[in-house]
């Protein structure tokens, strides 16, 4: 029985730590799309426009809509190095990422 307990007790501290390490990667995740929201611009959109988009990418991401590789196309190009910097985020990239470029522009 001792050992019964102490593996339960060392679990117990194991899954603590998992824990943890999740709202650690969480809180980290958070930060990287505030600096990426805010090098692009999106902080100063309103609540509504965010909620509205990520709204709209939630609905994509659980209907596997072909509008994901558009966006993961378009980012890939903003995030690729360029003589080890990151490419400038252009028009024509902001047009491909919100579909204007597939739709006739806006």
């Amino acid at each position: 029985m001792p050992d019964y307990a102490a593996r339960i007790a060392t679990l117990k501290t194991e899954q603590a730590k998992l824990a943890q390490r999740q709202s650690d990667l969480s809180g980290q995740r958070r930060n990287e799309i505030g600096r990426l929201a805010e090098k692009l611009g999106a902080l100063e959109a309103e609540d509504d426009v965010l909620a509205g988009l990520f709204l709209e990418l939630k609905s994509a991401m659980e209907s596997d809509s072909p509008r994901l590789k558009q966006w993961r196309d378009a980012g890939a190009r903003f995030r690729s190095p360029r003589a080890g910097r990151p490419k400038r985020y252009s028009a024509d990239a902001s047009a491909h990422a919100n579909g204007a470029a597939s739709h006739g522009g806006m």
